[in-house]
């Protein structure tokens, strides 16, 4: 019985060999396969971490670039006349309903005909004749203007106004000469 239990093991080793031979000679070229499409799979995932890295870069690069460039957008804009005097007027418009006490009023408003200045850009001048009725409020005028977040990118060459009297109600005339460029 021990002869024929040693025989039955042998034939399973034999049975076992022969069938993992079986399933190597058969599973060899999947498995090369499969290694090949991994190696494969990992250079891809190395080329899209590079063109990650360097889209990255670029970005950065792009933010600097827009970063610098904040507001040049405002010159290369066509400019209208009869859009810019209702911007004016609107604006003022606005600050009279927003404040309650007295009301600004725009006397005259004259603008020079475009011309071609010495670095390129054309350029114009705008005379704008104000009633205000107080130092704040002329302030509040004179920053809607100039400030950076607004439509047109304007620029105050010189400016007076007249001494206020501390206390005083009285409204008075006051002149903002702007210039305006467009490319």
């Amino acid at each position: 019985m021990s002869i024929s239990n040693k025989n039955n093991k042998l034939y399973w080793y034999i049975i076992i060999l022969v069938s993992l031979f079986i399933f190597v000679l058969f599973t060899k070229n999947q498995i090369s396969s499969m290694q090949i499409k991994l190696d494969e799979k990992e250079q891809k995932e190395i080329e899209l971490q590079t063109k990650r890295d360097e889209l990255q870069k670029l970005n950065d690069i792009k933010a600097k670039v827009d970063a610098k460039n904040n507001g040049i957008d405002k010159y290369v804009v066509k400019l209208n006349e009869d859009e810019l005097i209702n911007y004016i007027y609107s604006k003022i418009e606005e600050d009279n309903l927003k404040y309650t006490d007295w009301i600004s009023t725009i006397r005259s408003l004259s603008i020079t005909k475009w011309k071609l200045n010495e670095i390129g850009f054309m350029e114009s001048s705008i005379a704008l004749n104000l009633r205000v009725p107080s130092e704040d409020r002329m302030f509040k005028i004179l920053d809607f203007f100039v400030k950076d977040d607004s439509k047109y990118k304007f620029f105050i060459d010189s400016f007076t106004y007249p001494k206020i009297e501390v206390g005083s109600e009285s409204s008075y005339n006051i002149t903002i000469p702007l210039k305006i460029f467009y490319k």
